[in-house]
């Protein structure tokens, strides 16, 4: 009933709601919702999606590792116009505070530049766990370090953060996956001087 629910969100944007409460034994699966604009909390994350009997193809584990590679180089490149190979038009990213939800993708676009004007970055992905649902949507949560670095008077200050994204998938027509819905949950506090976001 939860893996139906899942999909039905991730096709038509109704809401999974969580219906059962979180039973604290790691081989008990939590029915918690893949789709909305809360992370799923850390210690759900292990055990948040049924074991599929598909088939999943390595094809689509690739082309999403592909496609999150490449929003760390759009990012890092400045290339915000490219965030459009990553998203869906109408894709709802969280990025916490203070840039909070951000929607459609024009939105998460000119917010992105916007904050990232005054400094350069180098986003590091790590731990990957990559889950296809069905044949048209999957689940996933990167780990990821960015560094942000100030410039002009704040050259040699920098700015680190710890956290992961935690992305919906859709495919699409041409094969390709884009992100439907991404929550960005901080794992540590901002570690650096935060005045490089000042220009």
């Amino acid at each position: 009933m939860y893996f139906l629910s899942a999909i039905c969100a991730v096709l038509v944007g109704c809401s999974a709601a969580t219906t059962q409460s979180p039973t604290h034994e790691a081989t008990n699966r939590t029915a918690v919702s893949l789709i909305g604009n809360d992370p799923i909390s850390f210690f759900d994350l292990p055990v948040v999606t049924p074991v599929s009997p598909l088939l999943v193809s390595p094809s689509d584990v690739e082309t999403i590792r592909r496609t999150l590679s490449r929003y760390s180089l759009a990012i890092d490149g400045k290339n915000f116009a490219a965030l459009s190979l990553i998203f869906t038009s109408n894709a709802v990213a969280n990025y916490s505070a203070p840039l909070n939800v951000l929607t459609p993708l024009t939105t998460i676009q000119s917010a992105l530049e916007a904050s990232l004007m005054p400094v350069t970055t180098q986003h590091l992905l790590g731990t990957q766990f990559i889950d296809i649902l069905s044949p048209t949507s999957a689940f996933s949560v990167s780990y990821f370090t960015a560094t942000h670095f100030g410039k002009d008077v704040y050259l040699g200050e920098i700015v680190t953060a710890y956290g992961q994204y935690q992305d919906m998938w859709i495919r699409q027509k041409n094969l390709n996956w884009k992100i439907t819905h991404r929550n960005l949950l901080y794992m540590g506090p901002l570690i650096g001087n935060l005045s490089i976001f000042l220009g």
